[in-house]
């Protein structure tokens, strides 16, 4: 398969995408540039960028009951409205200056999970986090990490996803949240692992069949992989730094793909930076919510 360009090159580093259902129109977070970003072919451009107030954006999630969750450079904020026009920080999970949050999305029970990464990529300096939500406080569910990415779990909320991207494989994990080994996330272990020619494991989401797809940074591609951990679709992209996915649209049909062009120069790729799409033939399931 090979994924459609649907916009101009409107971001830095796009990331973390999901369909919002409040809305029916993708976001996803401009990440270095500390702003969360609105598909909308109403708006000039087709898009409108809402700020955070934080130098970093890495996440965002629908609540229950409306608004978002927004993980920022250090925290985590939150807001009770679709624009975010009250969005404000709830939490601090670490002042190191040196660190930074990356990916994250939350649970089955609604519980809000985010890792790190050292802007150095200091082997071992990443953690991931579990926040229960306000009055709670954050839980280190595990560290030795160096770049937390791609968190998905199961259509039966079984099982989990997730890598640390320079190890070039994806583990999986049994999610029990009344276990307080690694923060419900329990046994990780290998699920695939990945040729570092064919790219590093980045973002990544699960399919209603148990299929896991995987951005593949420097890869040009994303791949699915079977629940059984066989390789069963490609999609291939225009440009290498493909960074995230997730489906969307009418029955959640649509695959929707995030790429960069971090430290690209002007007139390499000229199409890093949009967002591509794909009908791949299965459905998606719809973005897990913040409980709280």
């Amino acid at each position: 398969m090979r994924a459609q360009r649907i916009t101009d090159s409107i971001a830095y580093h796009a990331e973390g995408p999901c369909w919002w259902e409040a809305t029916g129109r993708l976001r996803f977070v401009d990440m270095l540039a500390g702003a969360v970003v609105e598909l909308d072919e109403a708006a000039p451009g087709g898009h409108r960028r809402l700020p955070v107030g934080s130098a970093v954006a890495s996440v965002i999630r629908p609540r229950v009951g409306g608004g978002a969750i927004v993980a920022t450079e250090h925290g985590i904020s939150l807001s009770r409205r679709e624009d975010l026009a009250d969005l404000a920080p709830a939490v601090t999970l670490f002042t190191d200056p040196a660190v930074r949050t990356n990916e994250g999305g939350c649970d089955p029970a609604g519980r809000f999970w985010i890792g790190t990464m050292p802007y150095a990529k200091t082997p071992g300096g990443a953690t991931m986090y579990r926040w229960d939500g306000p009055g709670a406080t954050p839980v280190r569910a595990w560290g030795g990490a160096t770049i937390c990415n791609g968190l998905g779990f199961s259509p039966d909320g079984g099982t989990a996803y997730w890598t640390d991207t320079p190890t070039g494989t994806v583990v999986t994990m049994d999610y029990r949240p009344d276990d307080a080994d690694r923060g419900g996330l329990t046994a990780p272990r290998p699920f695939v692992s990945i040729d570092p020619a064919a790219g590093h494991p980045d973002g990544l989401c699960v399919d209603a069949d148990g299929g896991v797809w995987v951005a593949l940074n420097g890869g040009a591609a994303v791949h699915r992989y079977a629940p059984d951990g066989a390789l069963d679709a490609v999609v291939e992209l225009p440009v290498r730094r493909v960074t995230a996915c997730t489906f969307g649209g009418d029955d959640y049909a649509t695959l929707f793909i995030t790429t960069s062009r971090e430290e690209l120069p002007d007139d390499v790729e000229p199409a890093a930076g949009s967002i591509f799409a794909v009908a791949p033939g299965v459905r998606g399931l719809a973005p897990l919510p913040f409980g709280r």
